[in-house]
Order: C-alpha cells, then sequence, then structure tokens
C-alpha cells in the first residue's frame, strides 16, 4: 500500500511531465502563429504597381519566316491575329525544298571535247521537289511575359496541306551507241539501266533543266516547336522556333530513283530551326 508521501512524489512527478508537455506544445504554437503571421504579411501585402512592365496590346502581326531542317530550306510568311498577351492564331505560306537523307552530290571532273569540265551530280536522283505549304496554326506563350526588351517563351504548332512540284532530275550521260557523244537523259522505266550506269554518267545538267516538265502531286505538312520571342511587346518581330516537323504523301515521294536497297518515303520527319522578323500592329 502506498504511503502519502509516495503518492505524492507520484502525482508530482506526472505534473512536471504533464507541464513540460504543455511547454513544448506552447513553443510549438506560438512559433506557428509566428510563422504564419509573417507569411500573411507576405501574401497580403499591397503589390507596387510597375507601369513599365506591359506595352501596347497589337491585333495584328506579319512576319517573315526562314527555316532550315535536315533535308531541306523554305522562306515564307504567316499572317497572325493576337487575341490576347499569351495566344495568337495564324495563317501562313512557305516555299521550300526536300531532298532525301541519302542524296551524295560528286564530281567526276572529267573533261570532254566541247563540254569542258563535267557539273557535280547525285547518283540516282529521280526529282527535285519543291513545295508550297499552307497552314494555319497557334502560338501560347507558357511564361509569363518578360519586360520590354525582354524573352517570352512558349509553343507554336501549325498543319497543313501542301502543293508538292516534282522536276524531273536530268543527268548528261556518254550515248552507249557512239561513245563520242554526250546526251542529256531524265530518267524513266526505260532508261533505268542507262540513267543507273555510273561509268556512262558524265555530270549533271544545268539547274534549270526540267523545270518545263514539273508534275504536280498533294501532301500534308505539320510541326510543333518551342517559340522564343525578344521584345514580347516590342512593335517589331524577333523569334526563334526549334522543334520537329513532319511532310506525309498519299504516296512515296519519288525523290531516288527505287533499286535494290533503296525506297522512297512516305512520311519524312525533321528538326527544324527558324528565325522570324516582322511587325506587329
Amino acid at each position: 500500500m502506498f504511503t502519502f508521501d509516495e503518492h505524492y512524489r507520484q502525482e508530482i512527478i506526472k505534473f512536471l511531465t504533464l507541464a513540460t508537455f504543455m511547454y513544448k506544445y506552447l513553443i510549438i504554437i506560438v512559433c506557428s502563429c509566428f510563422s504564419i503571421s509573417a507569411s500573411a504579411q507576405v501574401v497580403f501585402q499591397p503589390k507596387q504597381i510597375e507601369y513599365n512592365l506591359k506595352g501596347v496590346l497589337y491585333e495584328t502581326e506579319t512576319a517573315y519566316d526562314f527555316k532550315v531542317y535536315n533535308s531541306g530550306i523554305s522562306i515564307g510568311m504567316y499572317f497572325g491575329e493576337i487575341e490576347s498577351y499569351y495566344n495568337s492564331s495564324y495563317f501562313s505560306i512557305e516555299l521550300a525544298t526536300m531532298k532525301d537523307l541519302r542524296e551524295r552530290r560528286q564530281n567526276k571532273n572529267l573533261n570532254f571535247s566541247g563540254e569542258g569540265l563535267s557539273s557535280s551530280f547525285v547518283y540516282g536522283k529521280q526529282n527535285s521537289i519543291y513545295m508550297f505549304r499552307f497552314g494555319q496554326g497557334k502560338k501560347k506563350y507558357l511564361t509569363e511575359k518578360a519586360k520590354r526588351k525582354g524573352l517570352a517563351v512558349g509553343l507554336s504548332y501549325n498543319y497543313g496541306l501542301s502543293l508538292v512540284l516534282k522536276r524531273p532530275y536530268h543527268l548528261k550521260v556518254v550515248n552507249p551507241e557512239g561513245m563520242a557523244e554526250l546526251q542529256t537523259i531524265r530518267y524513266t522505266e526505260e532508261n533505268h539501266d542507262q540513267f543507273l550506269n555510273y561509268n556512262l554518267i558524265f555530270g549533271g545538267e544545268n539547274y534549270f533543266t526540267g523545270f518545263w516538265s514539273i508534275r504536280p502531286t498533294v501532301g500534308a505538312h505539320a510541326k510543333i516547336g518551342g517559340h522564343f520571342a525578344f521584345g514580347a511587346f516590342d512593335k517589331s518581330i524577333r523569334a526563334v522556333e526549334i522543334g520537329l516537323m513532319v511532310d506525309a504523301f498519299p504516296r512515296r515521294l519519288p525523290i531516288l530513283v527505287e533499286r535494290d536497297g533503296v525506297r522512297n518515303k512516305f512520311i519524312h520527319l525533321n528538326l527544324y530551326l527558324s528565325a522570324q522578323f516582322g511587325k506587329r500592329k
């Protein structure tokens, strides 16, 4: 049976334990209150107005676009409507070239009587490709637009239809029936062996040969990339884009003569880099 003194001592120990716990708990509550108070002051403190952050909100923009990609180059224009500080929609048109990444330009450096030195050529090339790309797209800025002269980072995408022009590729070859003369030929199924006979090739024809034999076809295109605009609120447009683009066709695009190990493609994927210059109104 506990004595009075033992019982009293046990109660004191319990009291001191409880007091210590309550003291620590009180410290935590007080610190939390100070923290919340300080946070509240930061959150609810009125923000000073910075009058020079925003510029004039323009309504339209027009720009030239210069693009390089794995299989070609293009030059174009786009006409945009500025919907808000963060969103724009636009229509675009561009003239583009396309080659096959397997193409290799070479020159035999031959000298033929009456012809002079040979010109460079691409072995096995069937057509040179030019395209008019017609598209529509949007630009959306993903970050808070910076002050004047600053950088705005966003996303741009575009898609549409393409008018494809195929210009037959011409070679100067030695006439197999008369080894002392050259003839200009383009690829046909009938001259398949002659066109691909490397030993008979003298060189390529001049650039404009074959323009009167252009044949059209159609395709589709799309691109998506990061958009980086300098001076987001300036009247002038200065921007760069980097991203991924794709051109697709209903049939294999006949850039190269198909043979063992060489097949043309329905779809051409490219990485692109473009520079844009223009004005806002």
